[in-house]
């Protein structure tokens, strides 16, 4: 069975009271979980706020050996019924 590690620090990790990573903050960190070998890192919800914009818009460029950059998004669309 194959395991693959999903990390959720640049997003869950952001929502702790105090926390408040820079752009800078979140390419350092994905460099790193990179180097550990994570399979998946989630950068952050892009649309939600400019810092995650920008994430993803500097992320494309990184060369990352071990990683996927992935994003956390909503499930539904508004107006839609279910």
């Amino acid at each position: 069975m194959k395991v693959s590690l999903f990390d959720t620090t640049l997003r869950d990790g952001a929502q702790t009271e105090g926390i408040s990573f820079s752009l800078e903050d979140k390419i350092k960190i994905a460099k790193l979980l990179d180097e550990l070998g994570i399979h998946y890192i989630e950068g952050g919800w892009p649309g939600s706020n400019p810092k995650d914009i920008e994430f993803f818009k500097a992320i494309k460029n990184l060369k990352l050996r071990n990683s996927k950059i992935v994003a956390f998004s909503s499930t539904r669309r508004p107006n839609v019924k279910v």
